[in-house]
């Protein structure tokens, strides 16, 4: 069984997302709201977070954003996409919090394998079963 990560501020559309994906019966769904500030993610402070690390596909808002120690902004699609670079990733938004685009255009930028999710439920099961059907051959070929 493959297990998602979905990391995503606005817990209602992540919970939304989730249950689509569990209908499917062949996912374990694991979500993260970000920090709360004053806290801080665990990905900012030391390059690794446990939840990511675990899985075989993220699916990241792309504003989700947290301070490091230092009083850094990080965008944490980023952040993750560059710690984990054989795990796909997926960006996705509610209706309601459409990303800039300059976001968009910079995590691309600097993780060019992350995919925008589509919104339709239907052709985002199909994106998620192409994404990790290609990482299990990439895995295998390495091997």
């Amino acid at each position: 069984m493959h297990t998602i990560l979905i990391a995503h501020h606005d817990v209602d559309y992540a919970e939304e997302l989730a249950s689509e994906l569990r209908g499917s019966g062949f996912y374990t769904i694991v979500t993260c709201p970000g920090p709360f500030p004053p806290q801080r993610c665990i990905q900012c402070d030391t390059g690794y977070c446990p939840l990511s690390d675990g899985a075989h596909l993220l699916i990241y808002d792309p504003t989700l954003t947290s301070l490091d120690a230092a009083g850094n902004l990080h965008y944490l699609a980023a952040d993750s996409a560059l710690a984990n670079p054989d795990v796909p990733m997926l960006l996705a938004w509610s209706p309601d919090s459409m990303p800039n685009a300059g976001v968009l255009l910079a995590i691309r930028e600097s993780a060019p394998w992350v995919h925008v999710a589509s919104s339709e439920p239907t052709t985002l099961r199909r994106q998620v079963q192409e994404l990790l059907l290609a990482q299990a051959h990439s895995l295998e070929a390495t091997r």
